[in-house]
C-alpha cells in the first residue's frame, strides 16, 4: 500500500458498472448490503450447543485416494465444499458412504473446515439461504462433530466495506449453523486491531460461541504480522464468559502463545498431502518436522506413510504446547 492512501476509496477501481466488490461506487453496493441486512454483526441469540472435546491434533484428509485402510486418529478434518453439491443436497447417502470416501473407522469424529480458496468458500453463499438450511441439515444427520465457518475473505488493497461485508458473512454463516442445532467454530477473519475488538464485542454477547477458528496460512505467514494476529487473538479469549476452543489452521510458531488462552486443536493437512506425493516425515536434531522422499511400488497404498506422517507430526506439534495437559 502507498503511504499516501488514506482513503479506503483510493482503492476503488473506477469501473461502477461493472465493479463486483463492496464498494460504495459500485452500482452493486445497495445490493450487496440489502443481502447481508446491513454491515453489523448483530444475530439473534443462538443455542449454546453440547460439544465433545475436540483432540489437540487433528490431521486433515482430502480424499481417499490410495489409502486402503481407516485413518487411526480420534479426529479428523475434511473440507466443508466436499459435502453439498450447487443446491445444497449432500454428495454422501449416509456416514457409512462418508467413512468409505475418506477412509475414517467408525468412531472418528469428523470436524468440518470452512477454510479455502475464494472460489470453494463462496460457494457456501451461493447456495443461499435455503440451500444452506438444507446443507446444515444433512450435516446434522451425518453427525458431523463440529463445522468451522467459512472464511469469507478480507483483503487489503479493497475498499473497507468488502471486509465488513465478509465479516457480515461469516456471522451470518456462524449463526445459522448453531440456530440449526449443528456445533459451530466462529472464524473470526479480521485484519485491523478494530476488526478483532468488533469480534470480541459480539462474542461477549452471544455465550453460544464457544469455539473460534483462524488460519495463519495466507496473509499472516510473515512472522511479524503473525504474532500480531496471536496477539489480537488473544484479547479474544478475554471476551468470553468460558474457555474457548481454537481451532487452528498454520501458525505452529505462535500455537504455545495461543494454548495458553485457547484449548487449540491444531488441523494439519501436511501427513496427507505429504504422504499423497510419497513423503515421510522425521524429526530432525532440533525436534523440527522435515521431510523425506520416500518411493513406492506402482499401486502400493499410502496408508504406511500417513500413518507415521500422523504419528511424528502429532510429537512435533505437541513438542510445541506447553507442558501442562491440554485439553483431549
Amino acid at each position: 500500500m502507498d503511504g499516501a492512501s488514506f482513503n479506503c476509496l483510493d482503492h476503488c477501481c473506477g469501473n461502477p458498472a461493472t465493479c463486483q466488490i463492496v464498494c460504495p461506487d459500485a452500482y452493486i453496493y445497495a445490493d450487496r448490503i440489502r443481502e447481508v441486512k446491513g454491515l453489523s454483526l448483530d444475530t439473534p441469540d443462538g443455542p449454546r450447543l453440547l460439544i465433545d472435546p475436540i483432540p489437540p491434533y487433528v490431521p486433515m484428509v482430502f480424499h481417499g485416494s490410495a489409502m486402503e485402510k481407516p485413518v487411526e486418529a480420534k479426529a479428523i478434518a475434511i473440507p466443508l465444499y466436499r459435502f453439498f453439491d450447487r443446491n445444497g443436497d449432500c454428495r454422501f447417502e449416509d456416514i457409512q458412504s462418508v467413512q468409505d470416501s475418506f477412509r475414517l473407522d467408525a468412531a472418528t469424529k469428523i470436524i468440518l473446515s470452512g477454510v479455502a480458496q475464494d472460489r470453494e468458500v463462496e460457494k457456501w453463499w451461493k447456495l443461499e439461504r435455503s440451500g444452506r438450511l438444507k446443507a446444515i441439515g444433512n450435516l446434522r444427520r451425518l453427525g458431523i462433530a463440529m463445522v468451522s465457518t467459512p472464511n469469507f475473505s478480507l483483503i487489503v488493497d479493497r475498499p473497507r466495506w468488502d471486509d465488513l461485508h465478509s465479516m457480515r458473512r461469516i456471522v451470518l454463516a456462524y449463526n445459522e449453523l448453531v440456530s440449526a442445532g449443528q456445533p459451530a467454530a466462529l472464524h473470526v477473519n479480521g485484519r485491523t486491531e478494530t476488526d478483532f475488538a468488533r469480534w470480541g464485542d459480539y462474542i461477549s454477547g452471544h455465550p453460544e460461541v464457544t469455539h473460534i477458528a483462524y488460519e495463519f496460512t495466507t496473509g499472516t505467514r510473515n512472522p511479524g504480522r503473525m504474532m500480531q494476529h496471536a496477539l489480537w487473538l488473544t484479547g479474544l479469549a478475554a471476551a468470553s464468559s468460558s474457555r474457548l476452543g481454537l481451532l487452528l489452521r498454520g501458525g505452529s510458531a505462535v500455537s504455545s502463545l495461543l494454548a495458553a488462552h485457547f484449548d487449540v486443536s491444531f488441523i494439519d493437512s501436511s501427513p496427507f498431502e505429504k504422504a499423497q506425493h510419497r513423503q515421510i516425515a522425521y524429526l530432525d536434531e532440533e525436534g523440527q518436522r522435515r521431510w523425506d522422499e520416500r518411493r513406492t511400488d506402482t499401486g502400493e497404498p499410502v496408508d504406511a506413510l500417513l500413518e507415521e506422517n500422523i504419528r511424528v507430526s502429532k510429537l512435533w506439534f505437541a513438542s510445541n504446547m506447553p507442558k501442562a495437559p491440554l485439553a483431549a
